[in-house]
């Protein structure tokens, strides 16, 4: 072990996507710090082009899962297929909460300050004792029939598109054990 690995490092490096939640409500304060760290991430020219929606209402969550799968069915979407994707299939991984981080259009670089602040946000979830997955699948609702009236349901401001979304709760099975990381990812030059 490293003599700088801290606390923040050892956050980071035992990070991990959770895809099995308790039925258990997160306390407001924890939603209130992992906001913040998101309102505190990188952002290109100091922009902060995006906007968090807090989504406690599970119903709302197992709508926007419904609204994918039928799109997914009716398109015979390849990628569904090959990810397994089922009736049971739940965008959310049974969160009780998600957060949405939406961009504002025609900001050159929303979409990656929007994954900066959901990668802060994951990270001090972890931090906080909860889980999280860091998920994109859930944006084809967003282009189905039904996508304006979710922006709406949502409160998503006009001028904002949904990019990411942090599915959050206390986690209720330890993930799988981590895949090994690729070699051969790293070069220095000098």
């Amino acid at each position: 072990m490293s003599e700088f690995m801290n606390e923040t490092i050892q956050t980071i490096l035992t990070r991990r996507s959770n895809r099995s939640y308790l039925d258990k409500p997160v306390e407001k304060e924890k939603i209130d710090l992992i906001l913040q760290c998101g309102v505190y991430s990188p952002t290109a020219r100091g922009v902060q082009p995006w906007h968090f929606t807090v989504v406690e209402n599970r119903r709302l969550l197992d709508k926007i899962s419904e609204i994918n799968k039928r799109e997914y069915f009716a398109n015979n979407n390849q990628n569904a297929k090959m990810s397994g994707l089922t009736e049971d299939y739940d965008n959310f991984r049974g969160a009780p909460m998600a957060i949405i981080i939406s961009g504002m259009n025609g900001e050159k670089y929303a979409e990656v300050d929007c994954a900066n602040a959901t990668t802060n946000m994951a990270v001090a979830a972890h931090s906080l004792g909860l889980g999280s997955c860091y998920i994109a699948s859930f944006r084809p609702a967003f282009s189905a029939p039904e996508g304006e009236s979710l922006i709406k349901e949502l409160g998503i401001p006009d001028g904002y598109t949904p990019y990411f979304a942090l599915a959050l709760g206390y986690v209720k099975e330890p993930p799988q054990e981590r895949a090994a990381r690729r070699e051969g990812i790293i070069n220095y030059v000098k």
